[in-house]
């Protein structure tokens, strides 16, 4: 690609951004726009003025127009929007926003801004715009600056639909989004299709409205139509009844549950095989991947812990995704959602169970799921028993084999969780799965499992790494001050083990890795533990670990070192990851 096609590419990007945003603003139900005159508006300005079905009236004072569109929105009940420039023109809205929202009126705010390279260096027409009507607005939100990639289109249509929905909620009132472009503001010819992108708008639910028991039976006509499809279930709060909800959903539907360690669907579940548990380790694999192509996938929860889940959806762009969330929610971090609905997820499984008219047989997709599932945790399972040493995947087998049931298990983020996401199998006990998967940050893991075993009173196990356990060591001292019982069981690799799976430890030095990300340092944690008034112990096997864990389940606050070698670890996870895709090589899902 040359400069000039460059440049032009970027005045296209800002062209089909304006009117992917703008576009779905009207099909999200906004009629009238109020547009201010200025320069780095102009896609939007475009946008507005050539779409067919939004009304438009320009303004020449920001201020004056801000007013206007407050008094149509008041007296007409309708949202609409209100367009300027960067700079102080924003500033003019001020008075306007306010009043929008101490009155409870829908106004959809939108500031142009020059880009973020451009903010605090003196650049003329640029202020700090992202904070404008701090305390004021119902939602707000800055957009990326459009690329020639054109990746960002769905990211507009997704940020538009939100914004309806946050300013008509049961306190409506005005949003804002502030929107970058880098010039050329416009192409060089303006035409039809600049970008090409996605066309299908989402179908958002209205704000604040829960899934109506009448749409039962359309749902679970279209759900009974699709063949291919699959149930998603990311991490999520407990509910001890999702289990059975939804797994009657999927034996009616004929379809697998691809379920997160965190979700509470991979322990205690009825044993039919619907769960797949080794989703990730069967993934990795491109031709399975490739082969399990979903028309549907109906989404549970927060996003997958599993990296090689996301990707499966990313590599069908196709796939129909429907949303379901208790909250009016938005996770939605692909932005893939193409029907939004809300309802918990164990409601949802029982309306579309209940007007459903039997239990489908399995049919052949269910049963290439199954099949490729078999196939992965048996040739992990084999690679996990011909190593001697005891690593990070035995911590988590033995976890999730040996916990007794009713107990709790709650997981750290980084290594721990995506270990129990990989290798736990089907158990029939129950066990609860917790896990800090809202912000994924290692920190409080101690202090969040002690409140865990207060709130509980039952066994609770938090498996965590060494970085984390030294993020949270006041967690020690207040496990020692309020008491409890917790068993905290920490994998040592001297440092940040994650990182030795990142393109940093191949790119850089030696020495300069081990300063700069994996940090080790050289403490023994059973010391620390013991000074702060914990019982601990350090083991290298699965015996020792096993009997080590019963001790500490009998009552009593304990810590469970098992010393990891940082580099045979990460060796021994990439000889797993191997090992299954041989045996898929020779053991294709039929």
């Amino acid at each position: 690609m040359n400069d000039q096609t460059a440049v032009r590419d970027v005045g296209a990007a800002n062209l089909g951004f304006a009117r992917a945003l703008i576009g779905e603003l009207q099909a999200a139900g906004i009629a009238t726009a109020f547009v201010c005159p200025g320069s780095r508006s102009a896609p939007l300005a475009l946008a507005i003025a050539e779409h067919p079905r939004l009304q438009h009236s320009v303004h020449v004072d920001e201020r004056s127009a801000a007013f206007h569109a407050l008094g149509f929105a008041k007296a007409s009940g309708q949202p609409v929007v209100l367009l300027c420039t960067s700079g102080t023109a924003g500033a003019n809205f001020l008075p306007a926003v306010a009043e929008a929202a101490q009155s409870r009126v829908p106004l959809i705010v939108l500031t142009a801004d020059r880009p973020p390279e451009l903010r605090a260096w003196g650049a003329p027409q640029t202020m700090e715009q992202r904070t404008l009507y701090a305390g004021f607005t119902r939602w707000s939100e800055e957009a990326p600056c459009p690329s020639e990639r054109g990746a960002e289109l769905a990211y507009a249509r997704v940020l538009a639909r939100r914004a309806v929905i946050e300013a008509t909620g049961s306190k409506p009132g005005p949003v804002h989004l502030n929107l970058p472009f880098r010039e050329p503001l416009l192409p060089t010819a303006i035409g039809a299709h600049e970008i090409a992108g996605q066309e299908r708008s989402s179908e958002f639910p209205a704000a604040d409205a829960w899934i109506d028991p009448s749409l039962a039976g359309p749902l679970a006509g279209e759900l009974r139509g699709t063949a291919r499809g699959v149930l998603l279930f990311g991490p999520d709060h407990w509910d001890p009844a999702l289990a059975e909800a939804a797994h009657a959903l999927a034996a009616t539907l004929g379809w697998p549950i691809v379920a997160d360690a965190a979700s509470g669907l991979r322990a205690g579940s009825p044993a039919d095989g619907a769960v797949i548990h080794g989703a990730d380790l069967m993934l990795r694999d491109a031709e399975v991947a490739a082969a399990l192509r979903p028309d549907l996938i109906v989404r549970f929860g927060g996003q997958p812990t599993s990296a090689a889940i996301v990707a499966w959806m990313a590599r069908h762009p196709g796939a129909d995704v429907w949303l379901v969330d208790s909250a009016n929610g938005f996770r939605d971090p692909q932005h893939r959602a193409s029907r939004w609905l809300r309802a918990s997820p164990r409601q949802f499984c029982e309306l579309v169970t209940s007007a459903t008219d039997g239990v489908t047989t399995p049919a052949e997709w269910l049963l290439q799921w199954q099949h490729a599932d078999r196939v992965a945790r048996a040739a992990a399972d084999a690679a996990l028993d011909s190593e001697p040493r005891f690593l990070t995947p035995h911590i988590a087998r033995s976890l999730w084999s040996g916990l007794p049931e009713g107990a709790t298990l709650y997981v750290a983020n980084s290594m721990a969780i995506r270990e129990i996401d990989l290798f736990a199998s089907p158990r029939a006990a129950a066990l609860r799965v917790l896990a800090n998967r809202g912000v994924n940050g290692i920190d409080g893991q101690v202090s969040a499992a002690l409140g865990a075993a207060a709130a509980l009173r039952r066994p609770t196990v938090l498996w965590c790494g060494d970085l984390a356990l030294l993020h949270d060591v006041s967690g020690l001292l207040a496990g020692r001050m309020h008491g409890g019982d917790l068993t905290i069981v920490v994998s040592n690799d001297d440092g940040g083990g994650i990182f030795e799976y990142l393109p940093a430890a191949r790119l850089v030095s030696r020495p300069v890795f081990e300063e700069l990300f994996a940090v080790p340092h050289g403490l023994d944690l059973c010391e620390l533990a013991r000074g702060l008034g914990w019982e601990a112990v350090c083991v290298n096997s699965a015996a020792s670990f096993t009997q080590a864990l019963a001790r500490a389940l009998a009552g009593g606050r304990h810590v469970i070192e098992v010393t990891i070698d940082r580099t045979a670890n990460t060796a021994f996870h990439a000889s797993i990851h191997q090992r299954v895709r041989d045996q898929l090589q020779r053991d294709r899902p039929r």
